[in-house]
């Protein structure tokens, strides 16, 4: 019981990274290599702010709301002028790269490349008895995150206006914008809610770890895309279950098996589950859809 709960806590984190990942994709079609450090850079906005002695509830939204701006002002600088010229889809991939790159380096320059110490001050700490069980109280809160984040991405795409215009960009964008749907505005709206749940993911790690640095997001990048595929391409259903899934895996196979094989477990499974079906959980064999 411990251990599952562990895992769904792990998992809740992974899940939030890998539903942003999958909401810009079934929109736009591509994976964004910026991603990682666009949830660096939120985790030091909430620092940032906590230096400033704003309380934490306040100082992860700042994070979500830094995030997020970055991830949008990305779209509109780089992704943007590539959809006015039909760009092919390899040229979204170098140029989120490269965005990637420009990011990392600012924020390498800016904190000296050194680790810096994530106060845990004002966020949930100690534990609670379940079930005869320990549960550290962060677990909770990111757990319940999650399930927030999956049930309003749910309401928010399909049963409000704007959610509706996200689903008819991602079904297709011309055809969309004959039906007077601003697709820049969905673009936007994506980005922007991409980065805050990606800031998410960072801060609550970071609080975990008690440390963040420049390149704390690159590793959490390779496993929202793990995330994504294991649950389905373009499926917000699949990323959360497939975060789930992936962090209740890596948990057991820490605690039955051995860390040194945690990650070796974890993607093995994933293959397995490909093998299966390459579709992932909820993919289809077109993930346009959101």
């Amino acid at each position: 019981m411990q251990q599952t709960i562990n895992g769904l806590a792990v998992g809740s984190t992974y899940a939030l990274l890998g539903v942003g990942v999958t909401l810009v994709w079934g929109v736009l079609g591509i994976l964004t290599f910026a991603h990682a450090q666009i949830l660096t850079w939120g985790t030091f906005g909430a620092l940032l702010a906590l230096h400033m002695g704003l309380p934490a509830p306040l100082a992860v939204l700042v994070g979500m709301v830094a995030a997020g701006v970055l991830s949008t002002v990305v779209d509109l600088a780089v992704l943007a002028p590539l959809r006015k010229r039909n760009a092919p889809e390899f040229s979204y991939v170098v140029a989120t790269i490269g965005a990637g790159l420009i990011l990392v380096t600012v924020l390498r320059w800016r904190t000296d490349a050194q680790i810096e110490n994530f106060p845990r001050e004002g966020f949930p700490v100690g534990a609670l008895q379940f079930a005869g069980q320990n549960v550290p109280r962060l677990q909770i809160v990111m757990l319940l995150l999650a399930v927030v984040a999956m049930v309003g991405l749910g309401y928010w795409l399909n049963r409000t206006s704007s959610g509706r215009s996200v689903r008819a960009v991602a079904y297709n964008r011309e055809t969309a914008e004959l039906l007077g749907v601003n697709s820049q505005l969905v673009y936007s709206i994506c980005f922007f809610v991409a980065g805050g749940l990606a800031a998410v993911s960072g801060i609550f790690v970071a609080v975990s770890t008690a440390q963040v640095s420049y390149s704390s997001g690159d590793g959490l990048l390779l496993i929202a895309f793990a995330v994504v595929i294991l649950g389905g391409m373009g499926s917000v259903r699949g990323a959360i279950v497939g975060g789930l899934v992936l962090g209740i895996i890596e948990v057991y196979a820490t605690a039955y098996v051995s860390s040194v094989f945690r990650e070796i477990v974890a993607f093995a499974t994933i293959l397995i589950v490909l093998v299966a079906r390459p579709s992932g959980f909820f993919g289809k064999k077109e993930a346009t859809r959101v």
